[in-house]
């Protein structure tokens, strides 16, 4: 017996620690493969961003060539446009074809969108040829189809984890803006200089664009490694960048404009986004080296992990049978339920009537301190009492209760238990105690903490990328105000009336900036403190961030509120959740090119209900949404942490609810948040 009892104290403590290894392999092992299956699908992505760059480049030069050939007389543009549009069609085939092949999932709904708009290419290059277009309808279009093309460029920006790797892509794409806002400068500059004159829209533009190449330089060379910053700087001492300085200059100052000539100007600016080319080649280049790095790296973490836990487990295996074979005894098989299980026995009233010995070491009680005491002793007062009023309505019943508890220490430290709360009976046939057995789950919860920050830090990237959209236009708001003012002061026609005027105007669009700042700032406010709130409150400061978002993609938001209880709870969460509903109600309208498209909230007492009309949810996976990892945006970034997140916060933290259901023509997600301040 004392042989047994030694193997079983051995045995025990071996399996937990080899569980515990199991876990933590099997854990890293799923982890190490997605980081590992995401670069590789990365690496694919920067061979589709080759594609994407070359065709990019043929359609900026497509666009500068088909300006010139409108506005130019004598042909100059002429065969060179022939040309290029042959070599557009090849890069814009390479392009198609590759995506096709390599990307059957990812990016789907963008390429359509690109697909939409080059459908018109034949007809817009029709409309040149025939000269029945003007400059601003051509830099339009190319512009645009452009814009769709960066967009697949911030997607694939989007699927790095990797700091270094994702600084590469940022420094890639921020060359790449600069590229676009260079081309649209060349484009209007021949305008401007076949016409011999600079309007004062045109000069706002022209002097829009040179901001614009800036802020992107500056955002670049935020990003990018020290290399490439010593390969731009060479680049930039360019004879020809002092050429396209010179030239701006005379345009800026409507000076000698004849003596410009447009295809010259085209010839300089066409070698400067040739040599941002280069950058961006070298970065893509690059990231290309920092992946495949990354991918040896991690792989060999991953075949390292795999061994260790293949061993484990079959020392796992071997370890269970010989305890089954020791568990034969049921003395001894009590000594170990009573030392490693967290166990407790109540009476009818919750007085502790046994507990076992692992109960009191989780807990830090003695047997004989928690022996006759209500077993709210180990209550957290993080722990609302209307989970425990719907405990004890369970067991009250018969019934068995299944739930997380949070549980507190003796010396006022926290612990999270999974409880399995049933009755035990009398000979009677009633209710005389109750037995709760639990597993320990603390490591667990912290880890989906660690989850639910990381779905919120999406978020916050997602709403950063809205207060940038709202800034772009106060931005260019203000450039446009600062540029009217110095162009009256340079003339000397500033007077007293003007400069108020115009300084006020930069003053409101500051103050809008800084109101968009302070939004932002109260959301990622990381406060977990209960305050009294009401929904009207919460969804007011999510709406002033979206909004723009919203009326941007023409998606009316009607709000009815019937009434609007307060209620305590943490604010700062349930923010989270509605911005993340809304999000993804404007995400699935947009997918689905929805005719009218419309979000309605409706906020009564402390229930509020958001349902959007873009179809509903697929009734085979409705019941699935909330599941961890699963998303409907694989064709996008999503993560599937969202509405899982979403549901643990409402239901877990707020005690509250959070269900969909499909109603007419869309989806509708009800809240109900406990708390109400009578």
């Amino acid at each position: 017996m004392k042989n047994i009892s030694l193997k079983a104290k051995l045995i025990i403590p071996a399996i937990s620690i080899t569980f515990i290894l199991l876990f933590l392999g099997t854990t890293l092992i799923f982890t190490k493969y997605s980081q590992i299956t995401s670069l590789q699908k990365l690496n694919k992505d920067i061979i589709l961003t080759s594609k994407i760059s070359a065709l990019l480049h043929t359609l900026q030069k497509e666009r500068g060539l088909s300006i010139g050939y409108i506005l130019n007389q004598k042909g100059k543009f002429t065969k060179e446009l022939i040309t290029q549009r042959k070599t557009t069609d090849i890069k814009l085939s390479e392009f198609l074809q590759y995506s096709k092949t390599a990307h059957s999932q990812d990016f789907i709904q963008l390429l359509n969108n690109i697909s939409f708009k080059v459908k018109y290419l034949h007809n817009i290059r029709e409309k040149i040829f025939h000269k029945t277009l003007t400059s601003n309808e051509i830099i339009l279009y190319y512009s645009s189809l452009n814009e769709k093309l960066l967009n697949l460029l911030i997607e694939v920006t989007k699927e790095s984890f990797v700091p270094k790797i994702t600084q590469n892509l940022l420094a890639y794409t921020y060359m790449f803006y600069t590229k676009e806002f260079t081309g649209i400068q060349r484009a209007l500059g021949i305008s401007i200089i076949q016409d011999n004159k600079l309007h004062q829209d045109e000069y706002i533009k022209f002097t829009d664009y040179i901001s614009m190449q800036s802020q992107y330089i500056d955002m670049f060379l935020k990003y990018a490694s020290e290399e490439t910053i010593n390969k731009y700087e060479h680049i930039k001492s360019k004879p020809s960048f002092r050429e396209v300085q010179r030239i701006q200059n005379i345009i800026l100052y409507n000076k000698n404009l004849k003596n410009i000539s447009s295809k010259h100007w085209f010839d300089m600016m066409t070698d400067k986004i040739n040599s941002y080319q280069i950058i961006v080649d070298y970065v893509k280049k690059q990231a290309k080296y920092n992946i495949k790095a990354e991918i040896s790296h991690i792989s060999n973490i991953f075949y390292l992990v795999l061994i260790l836990t293949i061993i484990s487990m079959i020392i796992f295996i071997f370890m269970i049978i010989s305890f089954l074979k020791l568990a034969k005894e049921e003395q001894k098989l009590r000594v170990i339920m009573d030392k490693y299980i967290i166990s407790s026995i109540t009476d009818t009233k919750g007085k502790i009537i046994d507990a076992s010995e692992a109960f009191c070491k989780i807990s830090g009680f003695t047997k004989q301190e928690l022996i006759g005491q209500p077993h709210n002793i180990v209550r957290h007062p993080d722990m609302p009492k209307e989970a425990f009023k719907e405990l004890w309505e369970t067991i009250g019943k018969g019934k068995t209760w299944r739930g997380k508890v949070k549980n507190k220490t003796k010396d006022g430290g926290f612990y999270w238990v999974y409880a399995n709360i049933e009755p035990l009976y009398n000979k009677f046939g009633k209710i005389d105690s109750y037995i709760s057995i639990r597993l320990d789950i603390t490591e667990s919860e912290i880890l989906q903490s660690k989850i639910q920050q990381q779905s919120r830090l999406a978020q916050m990237g997602e709403m950063l990328s809205m207060i940038a959209h709202q800034w772009r236009q106060p931005l260019s708001a203000i450039s446009a105000s600062a540029a009217a003012i110095y162009l009256k002061a340079t003339r000397k026609k500033l007077d007293d009336e003007n400069a108020i005027k115009l300084a006020n105007k930069i003053k409101e669009l500051s103050q809008h900036l800084s109101s968009t700042i302070d939004d932002f700032r109260g959301f990622a406010k990381d406060d977990k403190t209960k305050t009294k709130t009401d929904f009207e409150t919460i969804l007011q400061s999510i709406l002033n961030i979206v909004s723009n978002s919203l009326e941007q993609n023409d998606i009316k938001l009607n709000l009815d509120i019937k009434s609007n209880d307060k209620f305590i709870t943490y604010e700062n969460e349930v923010k989270q959740v509605l911005l993340n509903i809304i999000k993804n109600a404007e995400d699935i309208l947009i997918d689905n090119n929805i005719a009218d498209p419309k979000i309605d909230i409706v906020i009564e007492d402390n229930k509020i209900t958001i349902e959007d009309n873009a179809g509903g949810v697929p009734p085979e996976i409705i019941d699935k949404i909330f599941d961890p990892y699963f998303s409907t945006k694989t064709q996008k970034d999503g993560t599937g942490l969202g509405l899982y997140m979403s549901k643990t916060i409402i239901e877990d933290h707020c005690q509250g609810s959070l269900n969909v259901q499909n109603i007419n023509n869309g989806a509708r997600f009800t809240i109900i948040l406990g708390g109400i301040d009578e």
